[in-house]
Formats: C-alpha cells, structure tokens, sequence
C-alpha cells in the first residue's frame, strides 16, 4: 500500500473515530438512562454508593451526563473538524493538537478517576478512547514528521 493509500486510510478512521464520538456526546447528554451506561451506571453505584444509587444522585448524575456529554460532542465536533481540514491537509499542526489534547485529557481524567477510586471510569472508557484515537495518530506520524507537511491528500 502506498503512503498516500495508507493516509487515507488512517484519516477515515481517525474521522469515524472522532465523528462516532461527537455522536456519543449527544446521546450521552440527552439519554443519559440509556442502556448503553448501564455498565458504567452500575459501576459508579457500586463505588460510591456500595451499590445502591439514591435517587437525588441518580438525578445529579444525569445532570452531570449532560454537562460531560455536551463537552464531549463539542470537543469531538472540533476535532473531526480538524480532521476534515488540516489535518487532511497535511498540517503538522493539526496532528499535534489531536495528540496532546487527548493526551492531556487522558492523563488528567485516568488520575482524578484513581483518585476517587473509579478505576472503571479509566478502563471502561478512557483507555479504550484513548487507543481508538492514538492507534491512527501513530500511523499518521510519519506523514507528518518527515517533511511531507502542507501535501494534501485527495
């Protein structure tokens, strides 16, 4: 596969990645009962309520699942943006800002979630967020740190 081939192919998945999460955003922020935080639900209740969720924290949780999903899409809103454009582009810029924003997010929220003893939050979502955008970012690195900054890729 040519390096152009293999650009392509890691900048769609990059942009799957980053548009699959924008969605997740909003489905976090506005059905924050759904099925699909049941595991995470159930894990929260089991470390910080032994189990049982009382109802004034199951309303501030999903309180907070607005507040976090909305960061989330508007977070991932602009990075498939970033990815729809420099970093299609070619702009090394763009790759590292994916980079160290998720690099910092990651550390920031892996050590809080340890703190408080929510090691699930850490491997139920953040270690699989994490890899599902760093594994083409690692692919993509050589594009953009081997003097092929500004090609564009068609």
């Amino acid at each position: 596969m040519n390096e152009n081939r293999r650009f392509r192919f890691w900048y769609k998945c990059l942009l799957a990645v980053s548009i699959l999460n924008l969605i997740m955003g909003v489905i976090i922020a506005l059905f924050p009962g759904s099925f699909l935080f049941e595991a995470h639900t159930a894990a929260l209740t089991e470390a910080f309520f032994g189990g049982e969720l009382p109802e004034q924290a199951e309303q501030m949780r999903r309180f907070f699942f607005g507040i976090i999903g909305g960061t989330i899409a508007g977070y991932f809103l602009l990075q498939t943006l970033l990815v729809l454009f420099p970093f299609r582009n070619g702009e090394r810029w763009a790759w590292h800002a994916i980079f160290w924003a998720i690099l910092l997010w990651f550390v920031t929220d892996s050590t809080l979630s340890i703190l408080h003893g929510a090691f699930f939050n850490v491997w139920m979502i953040n270690i699989p967020s994490l890899l599902l955008t760093l594994i083409p970012l690692v692919f993509t690195f050589k594009f953009f740190h081997a003097g092929n900054e500004g090609n564009v890729v068609e």
